[in-house]
């Protein structure tokens, strides 16, 4: 079975839950918008975003091997990875979890049993966030580039006056 143009252009999103459920329900929710793949440990999950690397990532706090605020903290570390944003989606809903989400890098906290409307939001604000920065990101670099250029130029003049 080939890949359909349309799936190659929609984005990836990687669920990351040890509840197959959960992980099953958010898969259903979300494959009629994006491409979607699946991991049910902290580990699994780094090796498949270091491998996919999808457009986002959401992650469950409870897992079974590395909790994911680890999964998320190596995630960030990872120059490979540090780019992609992080929504938790957990059953834990106290504001210090939530806080210790975003300290690790999260762009977002979801808290259990989760709205669809709601998830699809999110994000869409954190992908629409990211390809903002993405923007701004290659303006610089162009910038970057021309400086450097007119450094080079200034150079070579104020050579060939003292030489």
């Amino acid at each position: 079975m080939g890949v359909s143009m349309e799936d190659q252009t929609r984005q990836l999103i990687c669920v990351v839950d040890d509840e197959r459920t959960n992980a099953l329900m958010l898969s259903m929710m979300l494959e009629p918008d994006f491409n979607v793949c699946v991991a049910h440990t902290g580990m699994d999950a780094i090796d498949m975003v270091r491998a996919r690397k999808p457009d986002l990532i959401l992650l469950d706090i409870i897992l079974p091997d590395l909790n994911g605020y680890e999964v998320c903290a190596r995630l960030k570390e990872d120059p490979v990875t540090s780019d992609i944003p992080v929504i938790f989606v957990t059953g834990l809903e106290d504001s210090e979890n939530e806080k210790m989400g975003l300290e690790v890098g999260a762009a977002d906290y979801v808290s259990k049993p989760v709205s669809a409307p709601v998830v699809k939001a999110r994000i869409s604000r954190v992908l629409q966030i990211n390809l903002y920065i993405e923007f701004l990101e290659q303006l610089l670099s162009v910038r970057d580039a021309k400086i450097d250029s007119l450094k080079d130029k200034v150079r070579e003049v104020l050579d060939q006056l003292f030489v």
